[in-house]
């Protein structure tokens, strides 16, 4: 199971998340959150969203030290 962040094109929040998981070598799948109706519905004032399964990891702006405590749990 790997991870999925949800982001959408020109979010500056979202290029930050995808930034810090490429620094910290975290292998993603990049999601565009307007391409799904669900996800428009679930998601869209969240971006980005960092998945892992169904559980939702981090959203918003992401801080390195949280993540990096996330990842290891």
């Amino acid at each position: 199971m790997g991870y999925i962040l949800i982001s959408r094109d020109g979010c500056h929040l979202c290029e930050e998340a995808e930034q810090l998981l490429e620094a910290l070598r975290v292998p993603f799948e990049r999601r565009n959150v307007d391409e799904d109706p669900e996800w428009v519905a679930q998601y869209s004032f969240r971006v980005p969203v960092l998945l892992k399964g169904e559980r939702v990891l981090m959203e918003g702006r992401f801080d390195a030290a949280r993540l990096t405590k996330l990842l290891k749990e």
